[in-house]
């Protein structure tokens, strides 16, 4: 993947790149190492998307596994993603959780709903900055173009953008840059061949068993958090879901 276009907010880019070069850095280097194409896993059963789409739950991991590694989250071997989201408790059983936080640069990566994107930005930032644990802040989105092969409602950076420009600054808002993220062209070419396998009846299963494309979903619908877990019925049950 790749950063395609960056939007800043409170003169969050050039903050963070004179404050946080190293930091900004090590996220292009996390966008830069996702294959679009290893994402491209999710099944689609709306008429109007391709068969094949993007998981979103795919590529937040992809993107955090490779900060995990450079100090952005905690590393847990014995969690389902393999690492802990910095956490702050706001009750006996309330918190909050940022996708990363290293050296005040607090980072979110989001697929989800447009309520989703103003939420990371306008409250939960802010909430962390109030702690002392971030003065600015990154977040990550996906580029309009994106969003033809991803399920409906999922938001781009060009909604975001607009929204904030047409907000404005707030008092209570941080240094933040936005970054909008997409395929590379020779990504977009990986995307197309693994459709073509897809199409394949004898491939699709062979893709299916090896884990290239996500059976379903179990449990909670998507949200900020969502986990990429697979379902592990068998594949006879998984065929009927898919249309």
């Amino acid at each position: 993947m790749r950063v395609v276009d960056v939007y800043s907010h409170k003169g969050g880019e050039a903050f963070i790149r004179q404050r946080h070069g190293a930091e900004l850095a090590e996220v292009y280097k996390a966008v830069e190492a996702t294959s679009a194409a290893a994402c491209l896993r999710k099944l689609s059963k709306e008429k109007t998307k391709p068969p094949l789409i993007f998981h979103p739950e795919s590529l937040n991991l992809a993107i955090k596994s490779y900060l995990t590694k450079l100090g952005w989250t905690e590393p847990a071997p014995k969690s389902k993603k393999g690492f802990r989201e910095p956490r702050i408790n706001l009750g006996q059983r309330e918190f909050r959780e940022m996708d990363g936080i290293k050296n005040k640069v607090g980072l979110e990566v989001q697929f989800g709903k447009y309520a989703f994107m103003g939420y990371d930005i306008f409250s939960k930032m802010p909430i962390f900055a109030n702690r002392g644990l971030i003065e600015c802040g990154i977040e990550i989105v996906a580029i309009q173009s994106m969003l033809r092969d991803m399920s409906t409602g999922v938001s781009s950076f060009s909604q975001i953008v607009m929204d904030m420009g047409a907000r404005g600054e707030a008092d209570v808002d941080i240094p933040t840059l936005i970054l909008g993220i997409g395929p590379t062209d020779r990504e977009q070419r990986a995307c197309a061949r693994k459709r073509r396998r897809f199409a394949d009846a004898t491939e699709r299963e062979r893709m299916l068993q090896a884990g290239e494309i996500a059976r379903g979903r179990q449990g909670a619908l998507p949200g900020p958090k969502g986990a990429a877990g697979l379902y592990t019925e068998p594949l006879r049950r998984t065929r009927k879901r898919v249309r």
